[in-house]
């Protein structure tokens, strides 16, 4: 889901005619694979921003009334920014990590 580096490693491991849907690009923006291994196995390798314009306004308006309530995984101060920025490089956390200024 997170393209980067994971691309080239699970690629190979897909099953004939499946699809991958990326979202995202945390893990790195440029990648480099195989291309016989799309076309000759019939994969699928999608792009999605996971929403489209009325879903992220129907989203928002949830997230305005408090309808809709994300996982936090930790909280941080500004002035502890870079505890925050290390946890988020770890990429162990479940959630958002959110800095309160």
């Amino acid at each position: 889901m997170a393209g980067g580096p994971w691309l080239e490693r699970v690629l190979p491991a897909l099953h004939d005619g499946a699809r991958w849907v990326i979202a995202g690009a945390v893990a790195g923006p440029v990648v480099s694979f195989d291309l016989r291994r799309l076309y000759l196995h019939n994969l699928s390798l999608i792009g999605s921003s996971m929403h489209t314009p009325a879903h992220f306004a129907e989203l928002a308006g949830l997230a305005r009334t408090g309808a809709l309530r994300p996982r936090i995984a930790a909280r941080y101060r500004l002035s502890e920014i870079h505890a925050a920025q290390e946890e988020f490089r770890r990429g162990s956390h479940i959630g958002k990590i959110v800095i309160t200024p």
